[in-house]
């Protein structure tokens, strides 16, 4: 019995070694990744993957505890990278200079024993919000030698068991009040080499904190940094020596060295416009926001005097109300508040400039505020014209048509007596041209007639025997005005633009008149000026068309009767209307 006992304890080991034989061997098989070796590390199976050029976390057992990947540029880890390949025993996890730019919030989700992560000496500019949520396990975060410039408001998620936070070397000029309140159990923080001037005390009111490192970083020794500074020098949380960089007055002192009295912030002034509209005896409310430490004392001016000493005649009231509000990151809380005035019943007197005064031993600041009425506006009453002013109005207007009427008519007899020329009656001499005749030499056509040699106005007593002299026609311009009325066109054959010898006629009809009278051709504007007497023909000569007083056409020689036959051919020329004669 015995001996089965023992056999069968044998096999036991023997199966149990060889699992472990086995299970040994697979993490232990790093042989695919060239720059990665597998060991036992202080009790930890640890994958040592450092000064490599990994683009990603390689594929590894599961059962790797320890993963060192510093020296490689992995640049950015995203969603769940550990988790997508089966590392989820990892319990540290170094990541120095691995040129990290960017890491997704949920990128070391899953990891739910992780104790360790460092992620110093890379490019993070933003650290995620909430980045090592389902780490609940961490102890240590080194975040050292990043650009971080701000921690946000609940940077951190509740982690119960981290004991050590460092970021020195960053760049943080801003720690959000609530970043850390979520680290109960945070014992260290390292803050070095930052760009801080002041602190906030309600920020590391950490029940479990120990040790803070604040050096090298440029304080300013003022009413932000004094409360921090009087709890810090009380805590023995830190034995460094810190030294104040601002103002001038404290540069160089050592924080020990400032008495909290000195450590003030000079007044600030803002005010709420920079025009106040108002209305006379309508109510009107305007104000300062105001900020400083010690408490300034804040005045009112109107138009550069002292309200108290104005003569400003209205109801007033000054108010002061404290804003305590926790997102005034770079003010003390309870140290700013507001200053208003209100004017229940606004005058004429009240329209000028306010000034908000505040003055402490720290220094003095002002703001100005503009009130400004309505312009009044006069309205001016009409009332109803009398007789005198309507006959004013009524001779003035027959006055200005009257000489606007002067001034019409003597432009329009300048005009006509610049268009139409100055008329001259017939002499005797001249009337005995009415009964002229145009002369057509016998062995002339009709359409040789064009030839002014061929035309000649001569007159009844011209004598046969006078001998012929040459062609010498001065130019004759004849314009017939008729009496008024309405005519119709002239006939084709005196509408025909050729000139008969060196006679122009032209026929100026205007206005109404009987229709059935002819115009005078001796009166009004017909003008026969003398011609110079020629003979450019035979002394047998036709005189042509001619038209009568009664409107007919015929053709005659000089000196003939009616019963004496014409040598020349007659020619049968339709009769002009009546209501055009021509010569």
């Amino acid at each position: 019995m015995s001996m089965r006992v023992s056999w069968a304890r044998w096999c036991w080991i023997v199966i149990f070694t060889t699992c472990t034989a086995r299970t040994a061997s697979d993490w232990l098989d790093c042989a695919h990744i060239a720059t990665c070796r597998c060991k036992w590390s202080s009790g930890k199976k640890t994958a040592t993957c450092a000064s490599g050029d990994l683009r990603r976390p390689p594929t590894l057992s599961s059962d790797i505890q320890v993963l060192d990947l510093h020296d490689n540029p992995l640049r950015n880890l995203p969603q769940e990278v550990f988790f997508n390949i089966g590392l989820l025993n990892l319990q540290r996890l170094n990541l120095r200079a691995t040129k990290l730019r960017s890491i997704h919030a949920d990128a070391f989700l899953q990891l739910r024993i992780l104790i360790e992560v460092d992620l110093a000496d890379n490019d993070l500019a933003i650290l995620p919000r909430d980045i090592f949520r389902g780490n609940e396990r961490l102890r240590l975060v080194v975040l050292s030698n990043n650009p971080l410039t701000i921690l946000l408001a609940d940077q951190f998620p509740p982690l119960p068991h981290l004991r050590m936070l460092l970021l020195d070397g960053c760049r943080l000029r801003t720690i959000h009040t609530n970043a850390l309140r979520n680290l109960k159990s945070l014992e260290t923080i390292d803050l070095r080499r930052n760009q801080l001037t002041y602190l906030r005390l309600i920020t590391f009111s950490l029940p479990a904190l120990k040790t803070m490192s604040l050096s090298g970083n440029p304080w300013r020794c003022d009413c932000r940094l004094r409360e921090f500074k009087d709890w810090f020098l009380e805590s023995k949380l830190g034995t460094e020596e810190l030294v104040c960089a601002e103002p001038s007055a404290q540069s160089g002192n050592k924080w020990r060295h400032v008495p909290s009295e000195v450590m003030t912030c000079p007044p600030e002034v803002k005010s709420s416009t920079l025009v106040i509209r108002a209305e006379v005896g309508v109510a009107a409310m305007f104000g300062c926001w105001v900020h400083g430490i010690p408490k300034p004392k804040v005045t009112w001016l109107f138009d550069g005097v002292d309200l108290n000493n104005s003569s400003v005649d209205c109801d007033m009231e000054e108010t002061d109300s404290i804003i305590e509000d926790d997102n005034i990151e770079e003010r003390v809380p309870g140290s700013v508040r507001w200053v208003n005035i209100t004017l229940f019943n606004v005058t004429a007197s009240a329209a000028g400039e306010w000034t908000c005064v505040a003055k402490s031993v720290a220094g003095e600041s002002r703001a100005v505020i503009s009130l400004v009425l309505p312009r009044s506006q006069t309205a001016t009453a009409r009332t109803a014209p009398g007789i005198p002013q309507l006959l004013g109005v009524v001779f003035g207007a027959l006055g200005a048509l009257a000489a606007l009427g002067f001034i019409a008519a003597v432009g329009c007899w300048h005009l006509r007596k610049r268009s139409v020329p100055p008329s001259r009656s017939f002499m005797d001499q001249e009337k005995r041209l009415i009964d002229a005749s145009v002369v057509v030499s016998c062995d002339r056509s009709i359409a040789d007639m064009a030839s002014p040699c061929d035309f000649e106005l001569t007159e009844r007593s011209l004598s046969v025997d006078e001998q012929p002299r040459g062609c010498a026609f001065d130019p004759v311009h004849i314009t017939i005005e008729g009496t008024p009325g309405a005519f119709p066109p002239p006939p084709a054959e005196f509408a025909v633009p050729v000139p008969y010898g060196n006679i122009f006629i032209s026929v100026q009809v205007a206005g109404r008149g009987e229709p059935a009278k002819y115009p005078d051709l001796l009166s009004g504007g017909a003008t026969l000026p003398r011609r110079t007497r020629t003979c450019c023909g035979a002394p047998y000569d036709n005189m042509g068309p001619r038209v009568t007083a009664t409107g007919s056409s015929t053709w005659s020689l000089p000196g003939a009767t009616a019963e004496e036959p014409s040598e020349t051919p007659v020619l049968t020329l339709p009769p002009p209307p009546p209501e055009f004669v021509s010569l």
